[in-house]
């Protein structure tokens, strides 16, 4: 996958989905939702234990879902 690829899947829905939970187990369900949701892109805070080994886990489920780690400390770095 090319980056302009995840950019423009961004840019189309207006939404990066970011999940962040308490354990490496409880981000796979929110990350599945999203998918189902229609979210083509998830970001796995890099606050999430083993959170790598949970992207690396979302992106061999699905070849085609961009998962990529980040860290948002507030709501307001997430406005543009």
């Amino acid at each position: 996958m090319k980056k302009h690829e995840v950019r423009g899947w961004i840019e189309e829905t207006g939404i990066l989905a970011a999940v962040g939970v308490d354990s490496a187990e409880d981000a796979f369900f929110p990350a599945e939702a999203i998918v189902e949701g229609g979210i083509p892109v998830i970001e796995i805070a890099l606050t999430v234990p083993r959170a790598t080994k949970v992207i690396a886990q979302l992106s061999r489920h699905s070849a085609c879902l961009p998962a990529g780690a980040g860290l948002l400390a507030h709501g307001g770095g997430a406005v543009a």
